[in-house]
């Protein structure tokens, strides 16, 4: 007899923690909604942009140069277009510039394709 009640208390106290745990869960994802739709409603009130988000899951850095994170370099190839792109065996190829010359260890004369635009449309 005294087994018996043991497993009906427990059972009963199980049951009643699961229910506590679906019902605070559940609150949870509705405060969670209701806050989303409160965001959502005052985002649409305000005039929608032409911005363009991308995410990406981990900066390592934000230079494009200097970063090791392939997402961060795919990213950065859609804001920057390079002066030469670097082909599979390792040779230049020109992007925005068309010549390019050596003249001092670390000076290089480099010569820009017609009608290369900044992001305000003004010449470079």
């Amino acid at each position: 007899m005294k087994s018996i009640s043991f497993k009906t208390i427990f059972i009963i106290v199980l049951v009643s923690f699961v229910i506590f745990a679906v019902y605070s869960n559940f609150s949870k994802s509705s405060k969670k909604a209701s806050t989303d739709n409160e965001q959502n409603e005052t985002n649409n009130e305000k005039t929608i942009s032409n911005d363009l988000r991308i995410g990406v899951v981990e900066f390592d850095n934000i230079n494009p140069i200097l970063s090791n994170n392939k997402n961060v370099q795919d990213v950065s190839r859609l804001i920057y277009e390079p002066l030469f792109n670097l082909t599979e065996d390792f040779k230049l190829e020109p992007c925005l510039a068309t010549e390019w010359s050596r003249t001092a260890d670390k000076t290089y004369l480099i010569k820009l394709r017609e009608n290369v635009l900044w992001q305000d449309r003004k010449k470079i």
